[in-house]
């Protein structure tokens, strides 16, 4: 998990430049969500939201096998590229804010502080590097299992809804109400203070006057439920995935969403 987790904060740290270029061209959402971005195992890059510019639409992307961020077009055409590697955060903001001014954007504010703080990381001043495959590898497939996974939960809750990843926390995430009493929330976040390594989470929100109970929680097959005053879910650590084969890993992520699905439908 050491290389996934390194690689994953090098992502993060990056994707804060795409959350700049949302938060300055994109209308604004109450939510926050023109922020946010979406991991396409497609074409496998990290992709912002579209903007309007000169009467076509463009929208910044972070290539992960170029190692470079992109600004594309609708067609998936590459108009501009800024490589990453030997340079710092503060020089890729300079030459994305400059490639969006000549497009006729108006830039103003797009290198100032974001309005939430992310982890410090130690490396955010220094030149980057590029990233590790190995670290690589597993990020793409399990970004990969938590857009599948997420979908697989509105396809059961038949419901529909955004996968996205919020730049904030950095987790591909999803939320439904899935009826008049209840929303879920689901997803794949990083490490962090409740649990060491990158872990899958579901979550139940009552809706109006209701109050959700907790005091007879079902077994989980895989992974625990997290009671505190912080947060009360469900969780499933990757450490605990990564010796199972592709079906049994498939089933394990299932097994987690149905059981604590059912016990939220239930409240």
């Amino acid at each position: 998990m050491r290389e996934y987790i390194k690689t994953d904060q090098y992502i993060h740290q990056l994707s804060q430049i795409i959350a700049k270029a949302n938060r300055t061209c994109v209308p604004k959402k109450p939510d926050d969500s023109h922020t946010n971005l979406y991991y396409d195992p497609v074409s496998e890059k990290l992709l912002g939201r579209w903007v309007k510019a000169e009467r076509k639409k463009i929208m910044l992307a972070l290539d992960l096998n170029a190692f470079q961020l992109e600004m594309i077009n609708d067609i998936r055409s590459i108009l501009h590229e800024f490589p990453i590697a030997g340079k710092t955060t503060a020089q890729l903001e300079s030459e994305i804010e400059v490639a969006l001014a000549k497009l006729g954007l108006d830039t103003t504010g797009f290198t100032d502080e974001l309005h939430f703080e992310i982890t410090d990381y130690p490396f955010k001043n220094d030149v980057f590097v590029n990233l590790s495959e190995a670290g690589l590898r597993q990020w793409k497939k399990y970004r990969k299992l938590a857009n599948e996974a997420a979908l697989h939960l509105l396809g059961y809750l038949q419901a529909e809804s955004e996968i996205r990843i919020w730049p904030h926390h950095f987790d591909t995430g999803v939320y439904t109400e899935a009826n008049d009493n209840i929303g879920i929330g689901f997803g794949l976040a990083m490490a962090d203070g409740m649990e060491a390594s990158p872990y899958f989470y579901l979550s139940g929100y009552a809706l109006g006057d209701k109050e959700l109970k907790f005091d007879h929680l079902p077994k989980l097959k895989t992974g625990r439920w997290e009671i505190t005053d912080h947060w009360k879910g469900a969780l499933l650590p990757l450490h605990k995935l990564r010796s199972l084969e592709e079906t049994a890993l498939s089933e394990a992520i299932y097994d987690f969403i149905i059981t604590g699905c059912k016990f939220y439908l239930r409240q």
